[in-house]
Parts: structure tokens; sequence; C-alpha cells
């Protein structure tokens, strides 16, 4: 009876040792992942704090345009800010108006 009781502890050791094994591969990849998670996550973190300045800053810019155009409408001076427009952006000019423009050469 002695040797029936060793040889079922033999036969446990062997089943043990595979249950550790997997389990510590099982513990590496979930911490493989984990590593390649938080990685990623502090990538897409950098990237949209970026993005949030960029989206900042033309936020900014619109207030100023905002701020100048109410500025314009409450001035009352809409003739004036058409006409440096069409001149300055359009390129329109008055009828009898000459206008130069310089070209350089390259050589």
């Amino acid at each position: 009876m002695a040797d029936n009781k060793e040889a079922p502890e033999e036969v446990v050791k062997p089943k043990k040792r595979l249950g550790h094994i997997i389990a510590f591969i099982a513990v590496f990849c979930l911490i493989v992942y984990s590593i390649f998670t938080i990685i990623s996550q502090q990538a897409q973190i950098v990237q949209l704090k970026k993005q949030s300045e960029e989206l900042g800053a033309e936020i900014t810019e619109q207030e100023q345009k905002n701020d100048e155009f109410n500025r314009l409408l409450s001035s009352g001076d809409e003739a004036g800010y058409m006409e440096r427009v069409a001149i300055e952006q359009l390129g329109y000019a008055y009828p009898n108006e000459r206008r130069f423009y310089i070209v350089e050469k390259n050589n």
C-alpha cells in the first residue's frame, strides 16, 4: 500500500509543473499585452494633445477674425472694408487705374 501512495504523488508532480508552466506563460502574455497597450495609449495621448493644441490655435485665430468682423460691423465701415478686400485680396482695380507689377527674372 505504501507503493500505491507514492505512485500517485509522482504522477501529480508533472501535472503541477505543467500547470505552473501554463500559468507562467499566461501571466507573461498578460504582462506583454499590458505593456503594449500602455505604450500605444501613451502614443495616442501625445497625438491627441498635439491635435488639441492645434485646434486651440485655430480657435484663437478664428476668435480674432470674428472680433475684427464684429468691430467692422459696429463701426459702419463696411464699404471701406469691402473695397480693401477687393483691391488687396481679389486683385480688383478702378476703371482708369493702372497697376504695375514687379516681375523678377531668375538667371
